[in-house]
């Protein structure tokens, strides 16, 4: 497989999360009727999803330190697979909840080890660049999937959404099949399970490499705040479901932007500051534009730059983090994106507290301020 291809298919590995949820969310409402349940037991196939794939980077990732990572890759995609054809036929709701968990862990798993092969393929400056290319991928795909499986829903009904899923998942397992195995036996474990989880604990013993993972967990959370509260800015506004689609892929433009402009930084360590600086600069105007009320443009116009400066975290400090830990790739790749999905679960809840534009407000102080602590005490154990 040529070098592009291999990137695309890394980038749309990565993307997995994207294609499993954010094609799912559109039908969620005609889901409830179709299924003759709450819409809250319907939410729990969401919540599946992403628990899901926060244990599939725990469980996979160290996984694949130890066997490689060609036979886990193919595990992952064939159960992925194997779920979403069953999920296609709708099964009872109890059962479609048990498979989106499936569903979830096995692209935890696809993510996980995209991550790893390229961290096996690459060091330093190159590293960076490929990673580049992958969250450029993976920024771009939440503009296509609402749209998508919005336009399924309506054209094929509730089940449009898991067939495309099925088909994505089938052409990324060929994909996958070509693959060759990038982690050589002589560098994988051979210790048993108890060793296999304490890689964890090396992760974790590295302060540099935490700290890069809690500057990406304090950028996520703009990220993640902002999926929440534009839906319910744009409504208020008088704005319908179509127009909260593009805003929202407007959005994942300007991340992929930063994302794709990481590498002309310079180093990994150098973007993690600068995108700091440029998110504490911004969250205050951005807190105070929320506090007063001060409506849509103006909020979106910040968000939009804010989301640069996330997209350019998200290279800088994967790279450098996978870099600190190279030796332990996968498990390193598992604890970074296990934090996204934590992030993910806690911040939309806390920006409907109480007064939405002012919890919101307090959330984007809160998250920039957490980058740039981070990033000062990573600056310091690098040191």
């Amino acid at each position: 497989m040529n070098r592009f291809l291999l990137l695309v298919l890394l980038g749309l590995l990565a993307a997995l999360a994207t294609v499993v949820n954010n094609l799912f969310s559109p039908a969620m409402p005609l889901l409830a009727d179709e299924l003759a349940c709450e819409p809250a037991i319907v939410q729990l196939c969401l919540t599946a999803s992403l628990l899901g794939l926060a244990l599939g980077h725990l469980l996979i990732g160290p996984l694949s330190d130890r066997l490689g990572r060609r036979r886990p890759l193919l595990w992952s995609m064939a159960s992925y697979v194997a779920a979403s054809a069953v999920l296609v036929t709708l099964p009872p709701v109890w059962l479609m909840i048990a498979l989106r968990l499936v569903q979830g862990v096995a692209a935890g798993g696809a993510i996980v080890i995209s991550r790893s092969i390229a961290a096996d393929m690459a060091t330093g400056d190159r590293l960076m660049r490929m990673l580049a290319v992958i969250n450029v991928i993976n920024g771009l795909m939440p503009i296509v999937t609402p749209m998508l499986g919005g336009k399924l829903t309506i054209s094929i009904g509730v089940s449009g959404p898991f067939w495309a899923m099925l088909v994505a998942g089938v052409l990324l397992a060929d994909g996958c099949w070509h693959l060759h195995e990038t982690r050589p036996a002589i560098q994988r474990s051979t210790a048993g399970w108890q060793h296999a989880l304490g890689l964890f604990a090396r992760v974790l013993r590295n302060r540099e490499c935490v700290f890069t993972l809690l500057h990406q967990a304090g950028a996520l959370v703009v990220l993640f705040a902002n999926i929440a509260f534009t839906p319910f800015l744009l409504t208020r506004a008088g704005y319908g479901p179509g127009a909260i689609g593009v805003a929202l892929g407007c959005n994942g433009v300007f991340t992929a932007l930063g994302a794709g402009l990481a590498p002309a930084i310079g180093d990994a360590r150098r973007g993690i500051w600068v995108s700091s600086v440029g998110l504490i600069v911004l969250a205050p105007v951005q807190a105070a534009l929320l506090w007063c009320g001060a409506g849509l443009w103006p909020y979106e116009v910040l968000v939009c730059m804010m989301l640069v400066f996330v997209g350019m975290t998200l290279t800088s400090s994967s790279s450098h983090a996978m870099e600190l830990a190279r030796d332990v790739a996968g498990t390193a790749s598992a604890v970074l994106g296990a934090a996204g999905f934590v992030v993910a679960a806690v911040v939309p809840p806390l920006t409907a507290a109480g007064n939405m534009l002012r919890t919101t407000a307090l959330i984007f102080l809160a998250g920039p301020a957490m980058a740039l602590l981070f990033a000062i005490l990573h600056r310091r154990a690098a040191k």
